[in-house]
């Protein structure tokens, strides 16, 4: 008799442990910085975007939630930076990133290419240095290449940093800047958005200064960092394997409305 209630006293106990640890895995939520590249991200955007889609998605198969917090992208890393939040989304793995972070699995492919004004063309160019007479835009916080801010840092190249991407795309339709670097999707949308009847007047090369994949970067220096990129590596795996991964990309994509000549 007694060992029958023992044997029942260990049962609800062993249940009782699992609902616990189990509440505090599905109850846990980490935060992450973020800034606005729409239609990859926003916060006023169905889903937040398709980003913070794919995250929410890979964290959940691994009972996780997620809460982003939107901020200018040069402001996103630096917070990131004091390991206030658990991660930082969504950038390039760069050599000097991964002296501080752990990159994730890649999330999407970006390649960037130079925008024009078809009232005032660029000849297509083959080396950064060939594009010293024009004045080129860029945003604030982003990446680019190593070779695009050592020519506008020695003076090389005339680049006027703006905040947004928006700026810097009603700079290029009104002539007051010649070039701006931007990813085909995100600059559709935004032109889509902002500049319907205009957008016809811009055009790209399609040589691309750059092309790479998009991360999730995690600080080295918090406790838990390597544990959590294992956790949404194995996400991202069974959100690719089950379709997910897939179906949020083509829900996303968009007809580009601005061809190369």
């Amino acid at each position: 008799m007694t060992t029958t209630k023992f044997s029942v006293f260990t049962v609800l106990f062993l249940n009782l442990v699992f609902l616990v640890l189990s509440h505090s895995l599905h109850a846990r939520t980490l935060t992450i910085t973020i800034g606005e590249y729409p239609p990859y991200s926003g916060k006023s955007l169905a889903h937040q975007g398709l980003v913070p889609q794919i995250l929410r998605k890979a964290f959940a198969k691994q009972n996780i939630q997620v809460k982003f917090v939107f901020m200018p992208w040069a402001r996103s890393f630096k917070e990131s930076e004091k390991i206030n939040y658990d991660a930082s989304a969504f950038w390039f793995c760069t050599d000097k990133r991964q002296q501080d972070y752990f990159c994730s699995t890649a999330l999407y492919e970006e390649t960037a290419v130079f925008f024009y004004n078809k009232n005032n063309p660029v000849p297509p160019w083959r080396s950064l240095p060939e594009l010293d007479k024009y004045r080129i835009g860029a945003t604030r916080g982003y990446s680019y290449t190593q070779e695009f801010w050592q020519l506008a840092n020695t003076g090389f190249l005339d680049i006027n940093v703006m905040t947004r991407d928006e700026q810097n795309l009603s700079m290029l339709l009104k002539g007051r800047i010649d070039l701006f670097p931007m990813g085909l999707l995100p600059a559709t949308y935004l032109l889509e958005q902002n500049y319907p009847d205009k957008k016809h007047l811009l055009s790209y090369h399609t040589t691309p200064l750059m092309t790479g994949t998009l991360h999730l970067l995690f600080p080295k220096d918090k406790d838990g960092s390597i544990e959590l990129l294992k956790t949404f590596n194995e996400g991202m795996q069974k959100i690719k394997a089950s379709g997910e991964y897939q179906a949020i990309l083509t829900q996303a994509q968009s007809t580009q409305a601005i061809h190369s000549p």
